[in-house]
């Protein structure tokens, strides 16, 4: 039994994950050796492990995801999975698979495909089970994962339910898939689905939710917890500046983490942090590429790969609100003052 989860993280960072990064980004590969060690460590079921906090699910997946984005971009993907049928309303289910999943022996990704707002998953209920169609644009792990977790929106008796699915990658008919090449974190074999009446079993049903009911099981603590990949590369950015003699990021990194445990359940001050995070991550990324020099302009060098990496936190797990508070930031001083004066105006 694991009494330290982000010191087991660590451990796991500097013992592999670490060192074999630059490798993983050169390659595009991900090892199977990375995923057997986060599952011998426990680490595919470690949030349903008794006296989980808040604080330690932040900083053990933040601390996997500094060492390897790649690896630990798939390995956050199964943890949403593992929720998911954790509180399945399907007893069998649950009972079929749990067990496998928290011990990592059988992997999963997740696509709910703007279940929430602007639907791309669509489901027709067929005897038997669901005929799935449409696009989940963004699948990471397609080539590492056993399953795929879906939420289609689906039409029964004339109003408009959303259906959770465990989808299994093997034999699954009426599915055409396109690997998608990323800025960072490539090696994580991102895809994108196109379902063509992709026939589902009754059985690998999670559970059927109102739309009201979905929307509002969601949104600010899925937003909270997916702020960890970009806690993450920060994390690694000061990590390398500290490397290179510079400590000026830390009580900002350090500041930053602070704020994670007060802004649990409250929307607004989550977006806020969103924001902030993501932008001290491209300045620290930034604050790398002067210290390396002419050599960061070289492909793979780690202050490289950290600059993509913060770019691609900008817009990964990210929504309007999030964007929108990033903007915010980004907008140049003069130009918000401006737009302040338009806003005032307007109102």
């Amino acid at each position: 039994m694991v009494e330290n989860w982000v010191r087991e993280a660590e451990l796991l960072v500097e013992e592999v994950l670490d060192r074999a990064a630059g490798e993983v980004d050169r390659s595009g590969v991900i090892p199977a050796s990375h995923f057997d060690a986060l599952a011998e460590r426990g680490f595919y079921g470690f949030p349903l492990s008794a006296g989980m906090t808040p604080g330690t699910l932040i900083d053990t997946a933040a601390t996997l995801i500094g060492g390897c984005l790649a690896t630990g971009f798939v390995w956050a993907q199964h943890l949403g999975a593992l929720r998911a049928v954790a509180f399945a309303d399907n007893a069998a289910l649950r009972e079929r698979y749990l067990a496998r999943m928290t011990a990592g022996t059988y992997r999963c990704g997740v696509s709910y495909a703007g279940a929430r707002s602007a639907p791309t998953l669509f489901a027709e209920a067929v005897e038997g089970g669901m005929a799935i169609s449409g696009t989940a644009p963004f699948v990471t792990g397609w080539e590492y994962v056993d399953a795929v977790v879906v939420s289609v929106r689906i039409t029964r008796n004339g109003s408009e339910s959303i259906a959770t699915v465990l989808v299994p990658t093997q034999d699954l008919g009426g599915v055409e898939v396109e690997r998608i090449p990323l800025i960072a974190a490539d090696a994580s074999a991102t895809v994108r689905i196109t379902f063509d009446r992709a026939f589902v079993a009754d059985e690998h049903i999670i559970g059927v939710k109102s739309l009201g009911e979905f929307r509002s099981g969601r949104g600010s603590l899925t937003d909270w917890i997916n702020g960890a990949l970009a806690l993450g590369v920060l994390s690694r950015c000061v990590r390398e500046l500290n490397g290179l003699g510079i400590d000026a990021y830390d009580a900002r990194y350090a500041s930053l983490r602070e704020r994670f445990a007060t802004v649990m359940g409250d929307a607004e001050a989550t977006y806020a942090l969103r924001a902030d995070i993501a932008q001290t991550a491209v300045l620290a990324a930034a604050a790398g590429v002067v210290a390396t020099g002419s050599r960061a302009t070289l492909a793979h060098t780690t202050a490289e790969r950290l600059m993509r990496q913060a770019s691609f936190a900008l817009v990964c797990t990210t929504r309007e609100p999030i964007k929108d508070a990033l903007l915010d930031r980004l907008r140049p001083a003069e130009l918000g003052r401006e737009h302040g004066r338009e806003a005032v105006g307007r109102t």
